[in-house]
């Protein structure tokens, strides 16, 4: 079939390419005298018969008139490869974003860059300063990244703070918080 053809096609158009690469480091980067490489042969690709475009649109219509067929069973389905897949949804309190964290070189100022928002509507910075008692809540942002100023603890040094982030949907809690990362704020 075409789409068989396609997919052996690439491959050996892949190899005939890295070839004709390594032909040319051969010609350029070995010293002079070493032997002369033999240029690669042209792939020798010979289109089956053509078909009409739009394969995919014709092979979804085909699949959707199967399934609505009188006597179509879900066994049926499995049988041809054809049941319909949902996206697997995750359960909202198994959603847990990834952050990153960026200090500035100065002024004790950093950045917080979240994925795996999911469905959260907003988000939360919460910072755990050394010897304090609970996280402090510093930041709330919307969209991919935030920035965040601190006040240190001790004026004119360097501090490490825990930082971890937690979603918010709806005004409440969404999710478990990300995990803890350590950010050092300079003065």
């Amino acid at each position: 079939s075409v789409f068989q053809f396609l997919a052996d096609a690439a491959v050996e158009i892949e190899a005939y390419k890295r070839s004709v690469k390594e032909y040319r480091e051969i010609i350029t980067e070995e010293n002079i005298g070493e032997p002369n490489p033999q240029f690669p042969a042209n792939p020798a690709l010979a289109l089956p018969a053509s078909i009409d475009t739009g394969m995919f649109e014709r092979l979804v219509n085909l699949v959707e008139r199967i399934r609505v067929a009188p006597n179509y069973t879900d066994q049926i389905g499995a049988l041809l490869g054809i049941l319909p897949t949902q996206p697997e949804q995750i359960a909202p309190s198994e959603v847990k974003p990834t952050i990153q964290t960026f200090a500035a070189e100065t002024g004790y100022h950093f950045s917080v860059v979240v994925e795996g928002r999911k469905e959260a509507d907003m988000w939360e910075v919460l910072i755990l300063k050394k010897g304090a008692t609970g996280w402090q809540s510093v930041k709330t942002a919307v969209g991919k990244s935030v920035d965040v100023t601190v006040t240190p603890t001790t004026p004119n040094e360097a501090e490490q703070i825990q930082v971890r982030v937690q979603l918010k949907k709806n005004n409440q809690n969404y999710g478990q918080p990300s995990d803890i990362v350590y950010v050092t704020v300079n003065p």
